[in-house]
């Protein structure tokens, strides 16, 4: 549960709503990719963001991201990127599970935060320093690209992504829920506007935008399974 002042701009209530933590991974091409990790200490993120996320994250043991993704069928093993939208706990800091994986940042982010990783996170970067690409407007692999957004924070990046539907759009913290891109009321931020810009380059570039913690996801993609191979 998340207070409204932080999902919205435009709010200053104290009421919440709920937020889901989706790790997203994207099948179909000759690699097996992950898009943000969650967090690997949930009660220490809680810790940290007690002020707007009272009560904190709740997670199973089942819920940790490598138990979700084996149970669906996904070794961590064989990732070959995780690619993750800005370097916030929730999203980086269980890149250490993924053990053969390259870890896809943007330029800004990285360079603005470096100093800051997760402890976990330099240890890996340490012992394999070419597990780091640094990104901008690029594609990673033919169907995958990264797109600058800032917003959130500077170095904030979406993940389009082509699929069988047309392009899909992972917006990261860009966009929390539906109703921000949707009614074009931007997350709360120092900046706005550029927020809502972030916004008008998503819509200009994608029909299909998945916010970073929407419930809603799962009603409007059952099963978590955006753009597949129809039959499939």
């Amino acid at each position: 549960q998340v207070r409204d002042y932080i999902a919205f701009q435009d709010s200053q209530s104290r009421d919440t709503s709920l937020f889901y933590l989706y790790v997203w991974v994207i099948e179909g091409g000759k690699s097996l990719m992950v898009v943000d990790t969650g967090p690997k200490y949930p009660a220490e993120f809680s810790r940290g963001t007690a002020a707007y996320i009272p009560g904190g994250v709740k997670q199973a043991p089942e819920e940790r991201t490598p138990e979700a993704l084996r149970r669906h069928g996904i070794d961590p093993d064989r990732v070959s990127h995780v690619i993750v939208t800005h370097l916030h706990p929730d999203h980086y800091d269980y890149f250490d599970a993924f053990p053969r994986a390259r870890l896809v940042v943007n330029r800004t982010e990285y360079e603005s935060t470096r100093e800051q990783l997760a402890p976990d996170v330099k240890q890996v970067l340490a012992r394999r320093p070419d597990a780091l690409r640094l990104v901008e407007d690029e594609e990673i692999v033919p169907g995958v690209r990264t797109v600058p957004l800032g917003c959130h924070t500077s170095g904030s990046q979406g993940v389009l992504v082509q699929t069988w539907i047309g392009p899909v759009m992972l917006t990261g913290d860009v966009v929390y829920k539906y109703a921000n891109i949707e009614g074009d009321r931007p997350i709360n931020s120092p900046n706005p506007n550029a927020c809502r810009d972030a916004m008008a380059k998503i819509r200009a570039l994608v029909d299909v935008a998945v916010p970073a913690h929407d419930p809603l996801t799962m009603e409007r993609w059952p099963g978590g399974v955006i753009g597949g191979k129809p039959g499939k």
